[in-house]
Formats: structure tokens, sequence, C-alpha cells
């Protein structure tokens, strides 16, 4: 039986690394897999899909943490209100990580964001991919896609660059932007979306991950 192949595609907000690997997927007739592998999360946890959706990624607030261990109310509110099971990063970053490793034994896959990169990291027949871009590039882009103001788009990427930052370096102890731990790392603002798409899907064929 044929080797399943993956791309694992991280990618800094605003850069349209979303994009590039949805049309690398695409091109070569992969799975594209982002928002399906939060589902699965959820169904596993038994939790609804939008409770996962302010830890995915990213590690929640000291008071997101308080609030959640105490998400069955207390003596002094009158009316308890309805339980939610709470959720851990760890735990949640250990079940998407079963899930992308099963993903990547059914099919081959581009597989975004997550950690991928590390998680799949001493699977030989995969490759790692990370788009990035200056933060004006990235800021102008939000802009345009969100239909907000240079203040907005501004806050929205670094609060995600800090978030995503801490979130790798505390379930995995490394800093997610160091090219060490991609076999390809590329610039979509000087590159453009459409070479980006073509540089990987051209690795991917001409080579065996």
């Amino acid at each position: 039986m044929k080797e399943r192949k993956s791309i694992t595609l991280s990618r800094q907000m605003g850069s349209g690394g979303t994009y590039i690997g949805y049309l690398a997927a695409k091109e070569l007739g992969f799975r594209y897999l982002d928002r399906e592998i939060l589902r699965r999360a959820a169904e596993e946890m038994d939790v609804e899909p939008k409770m996962l959706e302010k830890y995915d990624g990213k590690t929640a607030s000291l008071l997101e943490k308080i609030i959640n261990s105490f998400c069955v109310g207390t003596p002094e509110i009158t009316g308890t209100p309805p339980f939610r099971k709470p959720v851990y990063d760890k735990d949640l970053f250990a079940m998407e990580s079963k899930i992308i490793k099963q993903i990547a034994d059914q099919c081959s896959a581009v597989i975004v964001g997550r950690g991928g990169f590390y998680i799949l990291k001493d699977r030989p027949v995969t490759m790692h991919v990370f788009i990035h871009a200056p933060l004006d590039y990235r800021v102008e882009s939000i802009m345009k896609a969100q239909k907000i103001d240079k203040k907005a788009a501004l806050s929205l990427v670094q609060n995600s660059d800090r978030q995503r930052t801490k979130f790798i370096r505390e379930m995995e102890g490394i800093d997610w932007t160091d090219a060490r731990n991609f076999h390809l790392s590329l610039d979509s603002s000087v590159i453009g979306i459409s070479a980006c798409v073509e540089m990987i899907v051209k690795l991917v064929k001409n080579r065996e991950l």
C-alpha cells in the first residue's frame, strides 16, 4: 500500500497561510484539515465545538481557567448555571495530537496549525511548512478581510502572535517561529500566494517525503 504523505502548515495570522494550505491540498488531491480537527476533538471530549474555540491554538487566560474550575456555580449564586464540562489546554492538545496522528495514518493530508509540525516531527513522510510575513503586510490583510480599521487589525494580529507563541511554548517547549522546525519557510508578502502554493506542490511531487 502506498504510504500516506502529510504536510503540516503553520502560519502567522494575516499571512495567507490558511488559503495557501487549502490551495495546495486541492492541487495535490490531499485532504484539507483545519476546523475539522477541532470538531472531532469536541466530539471525543463530549463538549460543544464553540467551547473549544477559545482554547484551540492558544492558552486560556488565568481568569478563564478560574471560571472553568467553578463552572458548576456556588451556593451564593441564585440559580445554578448549566453544567459545562471544563476544558484544559493540555487535554485539548493531547486530543488534537491523537486525531492528527490518526489522520496522518489514514490519508494524505494538509494539516493546518495545532502544532502539527511538532506532533508529526518524527514521521518520515511529512513536510513541515511555515508561512510568515511582515507585521504591516499582515495587518493590511486583516483590515481588508475583516473590514476593520488599522488599530483593531493590529490588535488582532499581535494578540494572535502572542497567544500562539505562548501556547506552543507551554505545550511543546519550543519557539514555533524558529525556521529550524520546518523544511520550508516562506514569506508570502515577497513570494506571493500562487508561488507559495506552487513551491509546496512542486516539492511534494518531486521528492520522497
